[in-house]
């Protein structure tokens, strides 16, 4: 498998429903979350209903993303921040086992370098 694949199948599907399903909660509407998460609005409700998004995130990276989208909600978490967390709610998901395979140095696994 190739560097970060399972970075890009398994873990940013299971964090994008998550963050989906908790900006729902926060009653904002689907075209703001499609429009912070950078997909459509077909693609949060499918992350909605559980038809995307494979993957169950451990406890911990579920309440992360829970704080983010409240966060979120109430305006303190804006633009190219919001990477910046869903970044740290990655690193959180990495230590529960999902994407294990993945060689990514960035990813926290055992490749020595990241990757250009």
């Amino acid at each position: 498998m190739l560097p970060c694949a399972d970075v890009h199948w398994k873990l940013l599907p299971a964090i994008s429903r998550e963050l989906a399903v908790s900006m729902e909660k926060e009653n904002l509407p689907r075209s703001r979350i499609a429009a912070t998460l950078g997909t459509s609005t077909a693609a949060i409700s499918q992350y909605v209903s559980g038809k995307r998004g494979g993957k169950k995130l451990e406890a911990k990276a579920v309440e992360a993303c829970r704080k983010l989208a409240k966060r979120i909600a109430g305006g303190k978490v804006k633009g190219g921040r919001i990477d910046i967390e869903i970044s740290r709610i990655l690193v959180l998901a990495k230590k529960s086992g999902l994407g294990r395979n993945d060689p990514c140095a960035i990813c926290m696994s055992a490749s020595p370098r990241p990757h250009s």
